[in-house]
C-alpha cells in the first residue's frame, strides 16, 4: 500500500514539474513576441500605415529638373527623389518614387490614396493647407522673371502689358501672374523646362517665364539656354511634404525622419550635390 501511495505522489510531482516547465516556455515565447513588437516599433516608422505595406510611396510630377526628373536611362532621380529615399530609409521603409507627369494632379493623388506623400516642390499655402497637411519646410526658394537674353524691356510687372507670359499650370506662379496680367496673355505648361525652352527659342510665343530661380539657373547651365533672370525674388517660398488631410501619424513620422536626416548631415550632402549649397533656408 505504501508503495502504491509513493508512486502516486511521485507521479503528481512529475506532472507538476512538467506543467511548470511548460508555463515557463510559454512565458518566454510571449516575452519574445512582445520584445519583437517593441523592436519593430522602435525601428523608425515600421508601424506607420502606408498604401503599400513596407513602402513609402512619394509622388512628384517628374518634370521639375533638378528636383524631380527622369535620367537618360529612364530612372527617377533629382534632389526630391533622393530626399524621399533618405526619408523612407530613416522610417524603415522601402522608397517608392512615383511620377504623375502632372503637377496639378498631386493633391488629388495623395487624397485618393494613390501616393502616401507629395515630395514635388509644393509650396506651403493657406489654400493648399485646407486640402492637405504639410510637413515642416524642406527647402526655401522663390520665383524670378526669366526673359530671352536679348530682351531689355522687361524688368517688372509694369512692363508686361501686351506680353505673353509662361508658367506651370495650377501652380502658385500662375495665381501670382494672373494678379498682374489678363488670362489671354497667359500660356500654361506642364513643365518649366518646356516653357524655358520656348522662351529661349526667341519666337513671339513667350516674352517672359515666371519660375523658380534655381530651376532656371540649372537649365541655363545644362542646356545653354539663351535666357537670363531679371530682378530679385518675387517672393520667398517654403516647400513642404504633403500628406492626406488628417493623416497625423504619417505626418509626425515624416517630420521626425526629416529632422533626423538634417541633423545627421544627409540633407546637407544632398543639397550640396544638387545645388552646391544648402537650400534649407
Amino acid at each position: 500500500m505504501k508503495k502504491i501511495y509513493l508512486s502516486i505522489v511521485i507521479g503528481l510531482l512529475l506532472i507538476g514539474l512538467l506543467a511548470a516547465c511548460g508555463g515557463s516556455g510559454d512565458t518566454t515565447t510571449e516575452q519574445a513576441e512582445v520584445e519583437g513588437e517593441e523592436e519593430t516599433d522602435a525601428s523608425g516608422g515600421a508601424s506607420v500605415n502606408t498604401i503599400e505595406e513596407g513602402k513609402l510611396t512619394f509622388g512628384s510630377s517628374g518634370l521639375y529638373k533638378p528636383f524631380n526628373f527622369e535620367d537618360l536611362d529612364g530612372n527617377e532621380t533629382g534632389f526630391e527623389v533622393e530626399l524621399g529615399e533618405a526619408i523612407a530609409k530613416e522610417m524603415g521603409l522601402e522608397p517608392n518614387p512615383v511620377f504623375t507627369q502632372d503637377f496639378g494632379a498631386l493633391i488629388e493623388e495623395v487624397n485618393t490614396d494613390r501616393i502616401d506623400v507629395i515630395l514635388g516642390s509644393l509650396t506651403i499655402t493657406e489654400e493648399r493647407a485646407e486640402a492637405v497637411d504639410f510637413s515642416e519646410p524642406y527647402y526655401t526658394s522663390g520665383p524670378v522673371f526669366y526673359v530671352h537674353k536679348d530682351t531689355d524691356d522687361i524688368e517688372s510687372w509694369d512692363d508686361l502689358e501686351g506680353k505673353e507670359v509662361g508658367v506651370i499650370a495650377n501652380s502658385v506662379y500662375e495665381d501670382t501672374v494672373l494678379e498682374h496680367i489678363s488670362e489671354d496673355q497667359l500660356s500654361t505648361y506642364q513643365s518649366d523646362t518646356v516653357a524655358l525652352q520656348d522662351l529661349a527659342a526667341g519666337s513671339d510665343r513667350l516674352d517672359m517665364v515666371l519660375t523658380d530661380k534655381i530651376v532656371g539657373l540649372v537649365q541655363i547651365d545644362e542646356n545653354n539656354l539663351e535666357i537670363k533672370s531679371v530682378g530679385e525674388l518675387i517672393f520667398e517660398e517654403k516647400i513642404g511634404a504633403a500628406v492626406k488631410k488628417g493623416n497625423q501619424e504619417l505626418l509626425d513620422e515624416i517630420n521626425r525622419a526629416l529632422e533626423a536626416i538634417i541633423e545627421n548631415g544627409i540633407y546637407e550632402e544632398l543639397s550640396e550635390k544638387w545645388f552646391g549649397e544648402s537650400i534649407l533656408e
